[in-house]
């Protein structure tokens, strides 16, 4: 026999579907409670299942979560002037015996003969306030669930002068500056060496109304910002959600009408959802940044989590990258590994790198015992790699702290990514903070930096700032993807989380090993990883495509 569930569809206000939520935990409270909605329910308790996109998207979305379980009760609200008609309806196809109508006064019936009488005094009270609210032009006080969204704006900001040097524009999805993830970091470290040779122009989206930081308009002549609300109801349309997401006709415009001002020698799209937009670059020479190969990404987390998101997303992905790359003149990998994956198309290695001079051997002793974990909530594969870390390796170390740097608006993905990934972060010795502008004093307050990924594309710019400030770091396979490193000398590697509170424990109680696995990591970064030999190598491209 299969086990019942019983789901709450929060078809109504943000109050009542709360009220709605509280009330079918009363209802057979021995069952466990799912709750389909657009945003993650108050509760550890709970089951979230996600609601976005189209009616078979979330359909099929809900049957993979409900397979092998039987549900017991439905709750729906019923609820005038609420957009929510598509959900109500997932509800009665997917429980049609067991729906459980409830209105906003929290009065309730099934679909059953015995509850005749309830559905007629519903359907006449419904009309009898049709009538009125239509007669006297008026409306019942319906609360919002969600605000009013406001449009995509360009708004343009002027930088430093224009020298009449050969001009190239850097379309980004996200603003480089502050360096709050690593692709900023990689943008603002690259487009700092390229201001020698090259105007640059910055077209990127942004989430607030902010003027650009001085750190950007003393680098590039022309700023760009593009606002982005975004929304949590689009439709991608086959395409990957966060392809969707970028997709601004407002964004479209403004490339348009950069390219048409500036004449740019290149335009260098910067992560994979930006490659949208090479057909609108009216035949100039297109570069791809792929910080990471988004599909092999995916694949990776899909093979260690059956997530029905997951495994679609890993669909979309591939036929929307894959495709990507022939549209483009060049597309720019971080590895050996991911170039391997390029096909039909010209591809060149261009690796992450780190700033050896900003990034140096602290002075100071390291805290005993204390690691270091940094790697924004944003990225789903940094919560998979935490909760790897304090499922398998925490547990069997003690007396030990780790410090957490989860980067800007954690305590929001640590909700929105709980269907894939649940985090117990309130234990004794583990302390998290949001963004750090600068990492530095982490750095050199860590004994031991972990790099626990189980799923990475790209390279791990963390993992080669821990190595330039000389602290040991202890990684899995995938925390060092893609870089060039040699277990036991750069780093040391471990397979399973026993391995990894093995190998830490080792390093607490040998500073000589710390100080010998130390010492080469530096000089590796030195001799391979410094952001000017990458950024001659960009030059070079540059060169290339402009024929000069």
């Amino acid at each position: 026999m299969k086990p019942k569930i019983k789901v709450a569809f929060a078809s109504g206000t943000d109050q009542l579907n709360r009220r709605l939520i509280e009330g079918m935990r009363n209802f057979f409270p021995e069952l466990p409670l799912y709750v389909v909605s657009e945003f993650p329910p108050a509760g550890e308790d709970l089951r979230w299942i996600r609601y976005r996109g189209g009616f078979f998207e979330n359909l099929a979305r809900c049957r993979a979560a409900f397979r092998g379980k039987a549900i017991r009760l439905a709750g729906v609200l019923l609820v005038p002037n609420v957009p929510f008609r598509r959900m109500r309806l997932l509800a009665l196809v997917l429980a049609p015996l067991y729906f459980l109508a409830v209105n906003e006064h929290l009065n309730d019936f099934m679909l059953r003969p015995a509850s005749l009488p309830a559905i007629s005094r519903h359907l006449l009270w419904r009309v009898r306030n049709f009538v009125r609210w239509h007669s006297r032009g008026d409306r019942p006080p319906i609360e919002a669930s969600a605000p009013a969204s406001v449009p995509d704006e360009a708004v343009v900001h002027q930088g430093r002068p224009d020298t009449g040097k050969p001009r190239i524009l850097i379309v980004s999805a996200y603003v480089p500056f502050p360096l709050s993830h690593g692709g900023a970091v990689r943008i603002h470290n690259l487009t700092l060496c390229a201001t020698g040779h090259w105007d640059q122009i910055l077209l990127c989206f942004t989430e607030t109304g902010d003027p650009p930081a001085r750190e950007l308009l003393d680098r590039f002549i022309e700023v760009i910002f593009v606002r982005r609300t975004g929304s949590h109801l689009i439709n991608g349309r086959g395409r990957p959600e966060v392809v969707a997401e970028f997709d601004s006709t407002v964004f479209r415009n403004a490339l348009r009408e950069s390219i048409r001002k500036w004449k740019p020698a290149a335009v260098q799209l910067e992560f994979t959802q930006m490659a949208q937009y090479a057909r609108d670059c009216a035949g100039v020479p297109t570069i791809l940044v792929e910080h990471d190969v988004t599909f092999d990404l995916y694949r990776q987390m899909a093979e260690k989590n059956p997530d029905w998101d997951l495994h679609r997303q890993l669909k979309r992905w591939q036929r929307f990258e894959t495709a990507a790359w022939r549209e483009v003149s060049c597309v720019v990998a971080m590895s050996r590994k991911d170039q391997a994956m390029m096909s039909g198309c010209r591809s060149l290695i261009l690796p992450n790198g780190v700033d050896p001079g900003r990034f140096t051997v602290s002075p100071q002793p390291s805290e005993p015992r204390r690691l270091l974990f940094i790697g924004s909530f944003s990225h789903l594969p940094n919560m998979m790699a935490l909760g790897f870390f304090l499922e398998q390796a925490w547990p069997l170390l003690k007396n030990a702290k780790l410090h957490i740097v989860a980067g800007a608006n954690h305590e929001y993905y640590l909700d929105f990514h709980r269907p894939q990934v649940s985090l117990h972060l309130p234990q004794p010795g583990i302390e998290v903070e949001g963004f750090v502008p600068d990492v530095r004093s982490a750095y050199a307050r860590a004994q031991v930096v972990i790099a626990p990924l189980i799923a990475s594309a790209g390279t791990n710019l963390k993992v080669l700032e821990a190595m330039a400030c000389g602290r040991p770091v202890v990684s899995t396979p995938a925390g060092v993807n893609g870089l060039e490193l040699s277990p036991g000398t750069d780093f040391i590697l471990a397979h399973s989380g026993a391995e990894m509170a093995e190998a830490i424990e080792r390093l607490f109680q040998s500073p000589e090993e710390c100080r010998r696995i130390a010492a080469s990591a530096r000089r590796r970064v030195e001799e391979s990883y410094s952001w000017d030999a990458v950024a001659r190598r960009q030059d070079d491209l540059y060169r290339e495509l402009a024929r000069i």
